[in-house]
């Protein structure tokens, strides 16, 4: 598939584990995307509402957004992501289409000198799009997030 496959509006939720899953409740997250054209790329947007901690009736929620322009790359199918919001100080980010998935890394060091990837992989599928998020912290999987999404109408 080339980029404008991904092109449109996705809604769902999924739930995501961390190391400490087996201490504590897995939490699910409401997410949504939002993939379309810019002159030389591509600009996604996507939001998680995270629904975990204080009272269980009532847990705190958070919400968080990311913007992130890719622009193309010589290699058919790979995009670098602009400087800007999102990337991590010092980070990088990129992203690549692989059949019917698009998968955005984002590397980055902290000042400890401890690497961080994640990655988010958004395979289409016939009712909408499959969400793969992991997050790896110095060699260690420290979250995953699994979640259903919809295509919304125009």
């Amino acid at each position: 598939l080339n980029i404008k496959a991904f092109f449109g509006k996705f809604t769902g939720s999924g739930i995501a584990q961390s190391e400490d899953s087996i201490y504590f409740a897995t939490t699910v997250r409401d997410t949504d995307v939002e993939i379309g054209p810019t002159p030389d790329g591509f600009r996604m947007v996507w939001t998680t509402v995270l629904r975990q901690g204080g009272d269980p009736s009532k847990p705190n929620v958070r919400r968080r957004q990311t913007t992130m322009d890719f622009t193309q790359q010589v290699q058919l199918n790979q995009f670098k992501a602009k400087p800007g919001e999102g990337i991590p100080p010092g980070g990088q980010a990129w992203a690549r289409i692989n059949g019917n998935t698009l998968t955005v890394y984002i590397f980055s060091v902290d000042e400890n000198g401890m690497y961080e990837i994640q990655s988010y992989a958004r395979t289409l599928t016939g009712a909408g799009m499959d969400l793969i998020f992991s997050r790896i912290k110095d060699g260690e999987e420290t979250r995953t997030v699994k979640a259903k999404l919809t295509r919304m109408a125009n």
